[in-house]
């Protein structure tokens, strides 16, 4: 697994948005970034305890270590493979397909049909006329933000969560068929703004970079940004 340009695209480029974003994201998420040097299968219980404790919850692993992680190519150590394809798309690649406490393998046609969605997103939203104004990721409670996704994570079904997710997206952009993504965004800008904080805890680099774009948070290194 050395062909990293397989996750890169004009449009798309998480190793740009890692290096944007890294120190930041760092800052947000260290237990993640100290993980990366284990193996994938810590990693895997570590990133679904993460993701529930951002959303305002208490992560409660049954069983209380999850299901091996294997590849169908070889992998040094999870931060080789974050390296290659990037933290979000690893991120939905070992939570994604299945519920925490089963083995799980991941193959090349998954991490890229994983990379292929968050391109959709990015194509979708990255160019689209940003939000006037600036307010916080979290506008109101962890809970209240993070509703559509809460009872899953709360459920330890990480799977089920991005499951949701992916229909927050399709339901964002559902109108399409009949007028344009821009003017439904425009007419919609709490689904956005959900949707993007949503998107932040399992794909912290595009979602952040997005919500950014569209004006809802300021840039961290930006004086008088949002903690």
């Amino acid at each position: 697994m050395d062909d990293t340009s397989l996750y890169i695209s004009p449009e798309y480029n998480p190793h740009s948005l890692m290096r944007d974003w890294g120190f930041f994201v760092e800052q947000q998420r260290p237990d993640i970034y100290a993980a990366l040097s284990g193996p994938l299968s810590p990693l895997r219980q570590i990133l679904a305890a993460s993701i529930t404790t951002m959303a305002g919850g208490e992560f409660v692993a049954t069983p209380a270590t999850s299901g091996k992680v294997t590849t169908d190519f070889v992998v040094p150590d999870a931060r080789t493979m974050c390296q290659e394809v990037g933290l979000d798309v690893l991120t939905l690649a070992l939570l994604a397909d299945v519920p925490l406490h089963r083995p799980l393998q991941i193959t090349q046609n998954a991490l890229i049909g994983h990379w292929r969605w968050l391109r959709l997103v990015w194509r979708t939203l990255a160019d689209a006329k940003p939000a006037t104004g600036c307010v916080d990721t979290i506008p109101a409670t962890a809970e209240s933000t993070f509703a559509t996704l809460y009872p899953a994570l709360m459920a330890g079904r990480s799977n089920v969560a991005i499951a949701n997710l992916r229909k927050m997206f399709q339901n964002l952009t559902a109108h399409s068929e009949t007028q344009s993504v821009q003017n439904g965004l425009s007419e919609s800008p709490d689904a956005l703004h959900s949707f993007l904080a949503n998107l932040t805890l399992f794909c912290p680099f595009i979602g952040y970079d997005l919500l950014c774009r569209h004006g809802l948070m300021k840039a961290p290194w930006i004086k008088g940004s949002i903690e």
